[in-house]
């Protein structure tokens, strides 16, 4: 597991990497060049120049990364790199944690790197004063109230159960495109907008649900345990319902992109 998670690594830090190396050194001169002496040379026009060149790559960021995401589960498991990935000794259950992971990762990254760039540009020169100045006020907030904390935590783990959720949303579209004869990568877009439709079908349903007949008996019933329950209690359940919530149609992608890899695979 570790040695394919370290393969899946290299092969997609050696292009975002470098990516986002650019990007915040995009955004830095960017910054730069907003002072007010900048922008009077040659009418502005470099200062326009950049800023266009670093909403190119800021969009560049987040395309790449779900290029790079899509071609290595679609090209390293059901691709001609499949008949070699399949004899390894490893699990599907590995290979496919092994995308995830990484693909987690990279996703992050690259919020975390388009949030930095994003930050040097508005702030120019007094990025880290501003950043000391945020990390001293959080660490206060923390200290007058815990809970603060765990919210903060929560959110964190929600954010990522979505990100997983996502790519494995992605990788059971690809895996039932490629039970077709024909035209995968089509059927995989297919797939993708047919099972979009669904879940927009059943959770409008479920929403509607929430207002007439066994299910207004529930909500009901909810909202009369919370009664009397302290606010930092009932916002840390909601956070931590939203979560199961997440993690419950991800674990479904998971298992269906599991038995296809598995039992229908056909890489011929």
């Amino acid at each position: 597991m570790l040695k394919l998670l370290k393969y899946e690594w290299k092969a997609c830090a050696r292009i975002c990497l470098p990516l986002y190396g650019a990007m915040l050194l995009m955004s830095m001169v960017s910054a730069l060049m907003t002072t007010e002496r900048a922008q009077d040379f040659m009418s502005g026009i470099p200062t326009a120049i950049l800023g266009m060149l670093y909403f190119a790559m800021l969009v560049a960021v987040f395309v790449v990364t779900l290029v790079i995401l899509i071609q290595r589960f679609y090209k390293n498991l059901l691709g001609d790199e499949g008949y070699l990935m399949f004899t390894l000794p490893v699990t599907v259950a590995q290979h496919i944690w092994s995308k995830v992971i990484i693909a987690a990762v990279i996703c992050c990254l690259s919020g975390i790197v388009a949030v930095l760039s994003i930050a040097i540009l508005g702030s120019g020169t007094g990025l880290f004063t501003g950043l000391a100045m945020l990390i001293g006020e959080f660490g206060r907030i923390i200290v007058v109230d815990p809970n603060v904390l765990g919210y903060m935590l929560e959110g964190i783990l929600l954010l990522l159960l979505s990100t997983i959720s996502g790519v494995l949303y992605l990788y059971l579209c690809m895996a039932l495109g490629h039970l077709a004869k024909k035209h995968r990568v089509l059927m995989s877009v297919v797939w993708y907008f047919v099972l979009s439709t669904v879940a927009q079908f059943v959770f409008s349903f479920v929403l509607i649900g929430m207002g007439n007949g066994p299910m207004e008996m529930v909500v009901q019933a909810i909202g009369d345990m919370v009664v009397g329950v302290p606010p930092q209690v009932l916002l840390h359940g909601v956070l931590l319902g939203f979560c199961v919530a997440t993690a419950i149609p991800g674990a479904i992608c998971y298992f269906g992109t599991h038995y296809i890899l598995k039992n229908r695979l056909n890489l011929e």
